[in-house]
Parts: structure tokens; C-alpha cells; sequence
């Protein structure tokens, strides 16, 4: 099943937000995370691979990001 990640700090209006050009990285929930890169996906279809790292945009907001299992996420800026 393909969920929608939904941010904690998506809400730049709110003032908490990664800065411009932030990178999350996703992995299978392994031991070690740079072992695993996992593809997320622009939509509920799984059609259409995210880059990974997701970049964040220039106001520091990333764009949709759909995820089918499990994963690690690491935020670098």
C-alpha cells in the first residue's frame, strides 16, 4: 500500500522548515543507511520515482512524497 509522507515542518508559514536546497534521503530500514537507497515516489500510483535525496525547494518546502513499506529518513542540509 503507498502512503503520503506528511512533514512535520511543511508548514512554512509556521516558521519551522529545512533550509532552501535541504536533502532527505530514504533507505530500507536496515542497519546501516547508506547500505539501501529506497525509491519514494510523486504520486499514489508508484508510476514515477523521486530523486533520491528529495530536494527541498527554495522556501525549503519538498515536494509530494509517496512511500510504499518501510524506510529510513535522514534530513541533511
Amino acid at each position: 500500500m503507498t502512503e503520503r509522507l506528511i512533514l512535520p515542518f511543511s508548514d512554512v508559514g509556521g516558521g519551522i522548515k529545512p533550509a532552501d536546497g535541504a536533502k532527505l534521503y530514504f533507505s530500507d530500514t536496515g542497519l546501516t543507511f547508506d547500505a539501501s537507497p529506497k525509491d519514494t515516489y510523486t504520486d499514489s500510483t508508484k508510476a514515477t520515482s523521486n530523486a533520491n535525496p528529495v530536494i527541498a525547494d527554495s522556501l525549503g518546502v519538498f515536494p509530494e512524497i509517496w512511500l510504499n513499506g518501510s524506510y529510513r529518513a535522514v534530513l541533511k542540509d
